[in-house]
């Protein structure tokens, strides 16, 4: 499927899935504030956003191995350049009045790694900012329970919110085989403390849609094959 402006978009949750991530959202944030990580930043461009600085310490799919499975079988459809198995890093986002994240892209293989999110609630306006190279920025406004994946290289940002309506979404990176690097590699020890934010996704357990191409697949507008969310 070709990635219009750089960046596909697609329909990955139902507005019932959106609701249930919502609360989950919330609870890793209380998590982590309990355990004192409030104060930790991983990065000047993430601001103060908890869940997002984070980002490391736990994997929203892992959480949710049905998402998973779900995430799996999209890319497998979706993008023929990843390398099989892949490794994927996920979190949330909770934006609230006044925040937002700087412009930054994220570290990968050109052609090889992509970055991706995913709306779960609050203002759809203006959404992500997108940078190409060499081009005008492109503005995507959100949809609930819709998906964005882009090259890992691709520039993004999202603006301080100015609502008092949280926005909330879930971050997601995905490497080819061939980047999981032993930094990678050691951060997924069993035995890790820190380190709890990537898994590796296989295509051979899949038993509903692979193979398949949702482009030539029959299917109603905005409604995913196999096992994706219906809408």
């Amino acid at each position: 499927m070709p990635y219009t402006d750089h960046v596909l978009d697609l329909p990955f949750f139902t507005p019932e899935e959106c609701n249930d991530i919502k609360s989950y959202c919330y609870e890793v944030e209380k998590e982590l504030i309990d355990n004192g990580f409030d104060k930790h930043r991983e990065n000047h461009a993430l601001g103060d956003v908890v869940t997002t600085n984070n980002y490391f310490r736990y994997n929203f799919f892992a959480a949710h191995p049905h998402f998973a499975d779900r995430f799996a079988d999209f890319m497998w459809q979706t993008n023929k350049d990843v390398e099989w198995p892949i490794a994927v890093q996920s979190w949330v986002n909770i934006y609230r009045k006044g925040q937002g994240i700087k412009w930054h892209n994220h570290q990968g293989s050109m052609g090889k790694s992509f970055s991706a999110n995913i709306f779960i609630d609050g203002p759809t306006k203006p959404g992500i900012t997108y940078k190409p190279f060499n081009e005008k920025a492109i503005v995507k406004e959100n949809i609930k329970g819709h998906i964005h994946v882009f090259p890992c290289e691709l520039f993004h940002m999202v603006p301080p919110i100015e609502t008092d309506e949280d926005r909330i979404t879930v971050g997601i990176t995905v490497h080819s085989f061939k980047d999981i690097n032993h930094t990678m590699i050691d951060q997924l020890a069993f035995n890790s403390r820190t380190y709890q934010d990537t898994i590796i996704l296989s295509k051979e357990h899949h038993q509903y849609g692979i193979g398949k191409d949702i482009q030539s697949q029959p299917h109603e507008e905005g409604e995913m094959q196999s096992h994706t969310a219906k809408f």
